[in-house]
């Protein structure tokens, strides 16, 4: 509440809007006031109807307030990412982020110790999934129980695809992720949706899970063809040939190639090796 006090000053002094301008209607002069020196807190409603008189969205606002200081969990996110990519992810830094959820009972540390246990050892989890039961049905249970999915809960089902079944995944796309589909053209949930589906269609590919796989490119298929999603919109292709591979046993090479050059052109050389090794390992054959 501090920060975002600070930055409705801000907001309004740039605007040249006077406390008593921009409170009329909505509070007192004096709540803008206490508000904006840090002194106390204001309720949703309030915050976002100065937002409206002063024409910014409260996606503007959340932006803005995120570009003026790193959260702490943001950090920690990133944290994670890259000691997990840069395989330096360790057994005492998954148990700091274990501990930390039993002194705070957030649930938020619970799931990143959660997702670096089971993406370090998916292979064994695979073979033998009752050694992770509780950790499993903790996580299977959280996303149970909410109704609406954040950014948070999108990214721990989209990581954790191989824990759940093929129905439960597709009970998720039907019921939770369509949802998201209705801010397509928000940068924000672009980038989002795009992490998910690609997640998807890797996760089906690797199964060989026609169904799923489906599933997964029918999302995108309502998608805009925008630079947001240009990405995106690359794989869809290539993904779309293993669907037909899948189906037929048909494999268009050409349009495999064409499609892995485009995304070495885009400056995605490592991701075009790691595409060129899914697809040898779900047609038999050298692309």
């Amino acid at each position: 509440m501090k920060q975002q006090g600070s930055l409705i000053k801000k907001l309004r002094t740039d605007r040249k809007i006077s406390q008593a301008k921009l409170a009329e209607g909505i509070s007192s002069r004096t709540t803008l006031s206490s508000f904006e020196n840090r002194k106390t807190n204001l309720s949703s409603q309030t915050l976002f109807d100065y937002l409206d008189k002063m024409n910014i969205t409260v996606h503007e606002f959340s932006l803005l307030i995120d570009s003026e200081a790193t959260d702490q969990k943001r950090q920690l996110v990133q944290d994670f990412y890259t000691r997990y990519y840069e395989r330096t992810l360790t057994l005492d830094y998954l148990t700091s982020l274990e501990k930390r959820y039993f002194e705070t009972q957030n649930f938020f540390y619970y799931s990143l110790y959660v997702q670096g246990l089971l993406l370090l050892n998916r292979e064994s989890f695979l073979m033998n999934q009752g050694a992770y039961t509780q950790e499993v049905e903790l996580v299977k249970q959280y996303l149970f129980d909410i109704e609406t999915w954040g950014r948070f809960e999108l990214n721990l089902f989209s990581n954790l695809l191989f824990i759940f079944d093929q129905e439960t995944i597709s009970y998720y796309l039907d019921h939770g992720i369509k949802k998201i589909l209705h801010y397509a053209n928000d940068p924000f949930y672009a980038n989002l949706l795009s992490v998910v589906i690609l997640n998807g269609c890797a996760f089906a590919s690797e199964n060989k899970d026609a169904y799923l796989l489906n599933k997964f490119l029918l999302l995108s298929e309502p998608l805009p063809n925008t630079p947001l999603y240009f990405y995106l919109k690359i794989h869809q292709v290539l993904y779309q040939e293993i669907y037909s591979y899948l189906q037929s046993a048909q494999l268009n090479k050409e349009i495999l190639k064409n499609t892995l050059v485009v995304i070495e052109q885009a400056g995605y050389q490592n991701h075009k090796d790691d595409l060129q090794q899914l697809l040898a390992a779900v047609t038999n054959r050298a692309i």
